[in-house]
Formats: structure tokens, C-alpha cells, sequence
């Protein structure tokens, strides 16, 4: 594990991290380029895999074949890796029993690497390779990328819109005829806030309607619907980029409203928005 983070997590940061063995300083620095780099947690979700044993079986024949010894060997050879000691002798066995899932973790990845396999590259086809299902982070990379984007939001970026009802009837007859949804000001506004902004954005290549509003105390806030063919989700909270969001899914469409208010208070709007959607 590497212990400087002036530069991009490894994997064996990764792992150490999915084990939960960096202090809160390595952890603030992991989570911080997880935030930004969609490939870094793609390669994190791929090492949660493995190390949860949903793709145990595609590497038990590569980890039988190699022996442990020269995998330490290369282990140590990485760039970057340091190996933890013991503090005390008496304490090596637990620490070797500790780090051992993340060698065996580690080894997987070298046999894919001198195999020829890049990991980024291997996500694509993991179906044909291996024979199983690898489960889509579509549902979550569209609202992390929603919430990154609206946390560069401040309250000037709509203040200077003007609150009249006629461009707002256009704005939301253009976004709902691009999601199969009609969309009016009366379904949409919210007390105590103002409605400011409808337009259409595109994310993996689907549609993605922003309904922008700004609230006088707790500044700018959006309701966001994305056409994937989403599930029934029923109403959930989660934090994202600083931002609370309260999201769910119906008819093919998944919704999120997400801002700095509280979540009760965001919990509420959404519970009024949820019903008025519903077709």
C-alpha cells in the first residue's frame, strides 16, 4: 500500500481501501479521486468483485498454478507497494493471515496482466470470457455525474433568469416530448421556490431532463429525469458530491431531485413530485 497521495490510487490502494486499512487522511484522498475519475471506479468496482467473490471461480485455476512464494516476489516488485510490518514478532502471523486475501487479490490481477489483459478492458467482455453476468453501473454513474455537475451550481447561475410562465410552458413541452412524459408547470413547481430552467441533456448517449429551481435559503436545486428503462425503484436517499438527492424509478424513467436542502425536507418534494409523475 502506498502511502503518499500526491498522485492516482493504485490497486493495492484500492484494496487497502475495499479493506478498510488506510488511516482518514489516505481515505479523504481515495474518495477524492473517486469522485472525478469514472475509471478508477470502474477498476474499484471490479476489485470489489473479486474480492466478494463474484468472479472467485474465473481466477481459482490461475491462483492454483501460481506458487505463493514467487507471487510474493512480484508482489514486492510493484511500483509503490510497500509490505506492512509487524510491530512485535509474536504479531507476524496476524498480520500474514490479515494481508493474504489481498495477495491472493493482487495475484489475480498479475496473472491477468501477464496474460495480456488490461482490467479496463476486460469489463466489456467479461460475459464471453467468463460465462456470468456482471451486473450495469449505469443507474449509479448517471446520478454521480448529475450530482458533479449541479455542485458547480450557484445561485447566479439562475438568478439573472427571468420567473415568467410562458418560456417555462415551452421549456417543459420540449423536455417531456424528448422523455415520453408531459411535463407542466402546475406538475412541477414547488412551494417556496422558484422554477427558472428547463432544458434537455444527454448522458451515455440517453436523454436527461434538468428542471432547475432556486430556492431563496438553500440556493439551487433540480429535478432530473433520465430515459433508460429503469425498474421500479421506490423512493431512496443517498449523498453525492456534497449534495443530498432522493431518487426513484417508474415507467422506464428514473428520477432524482437533488440540492442542499435537507433531506426531510428534499424526502418531501420529492414525495409531491413522485405523485404528480406518475402516469
Amino acid at each position: 500500500m502506498t502511502t503518499s497521495s500526491a498522485g492516482r490510487p493504485t490497486d493495492a490502494d484500492l484494496v487497502a481501501f475495499l479493506d478498510r486499512e488506510l488511516s482518514p487522511v489516505q481515505v479523504q484522498w481515495v474518495e477524492s479521486w473517486l469522485a472525478r475519475d469514472a475509471a478508477l471506479r470502474r477498476r474499484l468496482d471490479l476489485l470489489g468483485r473479486v474480492g466478494g467473490g463474484h468472479v472467485k471461480e474465473a481466477f481459482s485455476a490461475l491462483l492454483a498454478a501460481a506458487p505463493e512464494a514467487r507471487l510474493k516476489a512480484k508482489l514486492l516488485a510493484l511500483p509503490g507497494y510497500r509490505p506492512e510490518r509487524p510491530a512485535t514478532p509474536w504479531r507476524k502471523p496476524w498480520l500474514w493471515a490479515r494481508n493474504r486475501p489481498r495477495l491472493a487479490l493482487l495475484a489475480a490481477g498479475i496473472a491477468i496482466f501477464m496474460a495480456g489483459m488490461l482490467i479496463d478492458r476486460l469489463l466489456p467482455e467479461w460475459r464471453e470470457v467468463v460465462g456470468i453476468e456482471v451486473a450495469s453501473d449505469n443507474e449509479d454513474e448517471w446520478r454521480q455525474a448529475v450530482a458533479e455537475y449541479m455542485s458547480l451550481y450557484t445561485p447566479e447561475t439562475l438568478s439573472g433568469i427571468a420567473d415568467e410562465v410562458p418560456p417555462k410552458d415551452r421549456e417543459l413541452a420540449a423536455v417531456g416530448a424528448k422523455l415520453g412524459i408531459h411535463l407542466l408547470p402546475s406538475s412541477v413547481s414547488l412551494p417556496g421556490v422558484a422554477l427558472k430552467r428547463a432544458q434537455i441533456l444527454e448522458y451515455d448517449g440517453k436523454p436527461l431532463g434538468q428542471i432547475a429551481y432556486l430556492d431563496p435559503r438553500d440556493g439551487v436545486m433540480a429535478l432530473c429525469i433520465y430515459a433508460d428503462s429503469h425498474q421500479e425503484i421506490a423512493p431512496s436517499t443517498e449523498q453525492r458530491a456534497g449534495l443530498n438527492i432522493v431518487h426513484w424509478a417508474s415507467h422506464g424513467r428514473a428520477f432524482m431531485l437533488v440540492g442542499r436542502k435537507t433531506m426531510p425536507e428534499l424526502r418531501e418534494l420529492a414525495s409531491v413530485l413522485s405523485q404528480r409523475l406518475t402516469l
